[in-house]
């Protein structure tokens, strides 16, 4: 199968210099494979949305001539999709009913895993819902970054929400079977999800991503992760910043680009860039000065 990527970025906030870590990543790593690299707006979650986010997004990936392959989806259009695979789920008893409350599964103690206690004691009546996937012990997998990571118990999980949202879980899942991703680049904070939805694959007769790499993360001074939650500040996108933020990126992702390269004009960077591309010389983890972030 030929290589099929993708950024997935949330609308909640602008690009910060994390987000464009993984997407220069993840365009790099498909296009030296001669790859595609698809773009997938993940706005699930209404209230967190940022009116004007996507239009910002779109904007600075233009900027930093980041362009996708194929019409960008959107998961709020998919809803129906995710719908009908959910209804699979439900129909041949791997997923459930479940209306605990954070409260109750805390008195019970149920704090890392859930505890199975609609599975046991199914809901009765029309209360208002979630949905867990009844889940067994996720598969071993390896991470061409972070190396191998051990099966492990992750008790049976949120797949829809009380509130009617679905998980991001189920969504993600689904929206790289139906385009065909087979390769994975994105930041460790989702390495701890990937069990989920290997159990998801699996649960749904998926073929499984063969490919997943974990970049690290970056974090500001005060420790906290760059993330559009903590008001991370957006990355610039006039082009002599962009040339120079590039530049930075390629020296955090280990690429050693030489130091004449910043003065090039951005076409030329991405082609030293794709074909020195070197995987294995991507860090497990950031250390950053004040600098550099």
């Amino acid at each position: 199968m030929p290589y099929r990527g993708r950024f997935a970025p949330s609308p909640t906030g602008p690009l910060h210099a994390g987000s464009l870590l993984t997407a220069v990543a993840s365009f790099l790593d498909a296009k030296a494979q001669g790859g595609s690299w698809l773009l997938r707006i993940e706005d699930l979650d209404p209230p967190r949305i940022q009116a004007g986010a996507e239009t910002s997004i779109l904007k600075t990936l233009e900027a930093y001539q980041l362009f996708w392959d194929e019409t960008p989806v959107r998961q709020s259009e998919r809803l129906e999709i995710y719908q009908s695979y959910l209804d699979i789920l439900i129909n041949t008893g791997l997923a459930y009913p479940c209306n605990c409350s954070r409260s109750e599964l805390a008195a019970r103690g149920a704090h890392q895993h859930y505890d199975g206690y609609c599975r046991k004691y199914p809901v009765t009546g029309n209360l208002q819902t979630g949905i867990r996937l009844l889940a067994a012990q996720s598969p071993a997998f390896y991470d061409q970054i972070q190396g191998q990571q051990p099966a492990q118990e992750v008790g049976d999980f949120i797949i829809k929400r009380r509130d009617g949202l679905f998980a991001y879980q189920l969504a993600v899942v689904i929206d790289d079977q139906l385009q065909q991703i087979n390769h994975i680049m994105r930041g460790k904070d989702l390495l701890n999800e990937t069990p989920k939805q290997l159990l998801l694959q699996q649960a749904l007769n998926f073929t499984p991503v063969e490919y997943y790499a974990h970049l690290p993360l970056i974090y500001a001074e005060d420790g906290q992760k760059l993330s559009k939650q903590t008001l991370a500040e957006a990355i610039p996108t006039s082009e002599d910043r962009v040339r120079e933020k590039l530049f930075k990126t390629l020296c955090l992702l280990g690429q050693n680009p030489p130091k004449e390269l910043i003065y090039n004009e951005i076409p030329e960077i991405y082609t030293w860039a794709i074909e020195h591309w070197s995987p294995n010389k991507l860090p497990r983890d950031l250390r950053l000065d004040h600098n550099n972030h």
